[in-house]
């Protein structure tokens, strides 16, 4: 398979992952509660709003890509495909996906604190208590910020007890 053709599916492969999101919003929407009292626009409207949306926009841009292709789009796809260091973009979505696993244990300020030098490291930072300081403050100010002021409560993990 050359270039053009491999940058041709991994961007239909976009559209259709695009898509599924809006099909796994949708398919979850149903399941979020409704608040106390009566509210005019309820908690449900606006993930249905974006789960349509990604369903629209991503069928759009599988249908564009089908039916008349975008050569250009293509050919900065190839082009970006050759210049990507795939063993980095790999190791920082598997340590994503690793954070979102120890969000709920750990809670959200140990995760960040972690998370940050770690992601940091794979990019190339050197200064590793640097960049757990950075984490900490990081996850500290955004921890504080959403549940003191914005009352959204984000994981507290190992630290609920303080």
């Amino acid at each position: 398979m050359n270039e053009q053709a491999r940058a041709l599916l991994a961007l239909r492969l976009v559209a259709l992952a695009v898509m599924g999101l809006g099909g796994v919003i949708l398919a979850q929407t149903p399941h979020i509660g409704q608040g106390a009292g009566f509210t005019v626009v309820g908690p449900q409207v606006f993930p249905t709003i974006v789960g349509l949306g990604c369903l629209g926009l991503g069928g759009l841009f599988l249908l564009r890509l089908t039916a008349l292709p975008d050569h250009a789009l293509i050919a900065e796809v190839a082009a970006e495909e050759r210049r990507t260091d795939w063993p980095t973009t790999l190791l920082l979505a598997g340590l994503l996906i690793a954070y979102a696993a120890a969000l709920s244990p750990l809670g959200y300020v140990i995760a960040t604190t972690l998370f940050f030098p770690l992601s940091s490291r794979i990019l190339g930072s050197r200064q590793l208590r640097r960049d757990t300081v950075i984490g900490f403050v990081i996850g500290m100010v955004v921890y504080l910020t959403f549940t003191r002021l914005l009352g959204v409560r984000l994981p507290a993990g190992i630290l609920s007890g303080l």
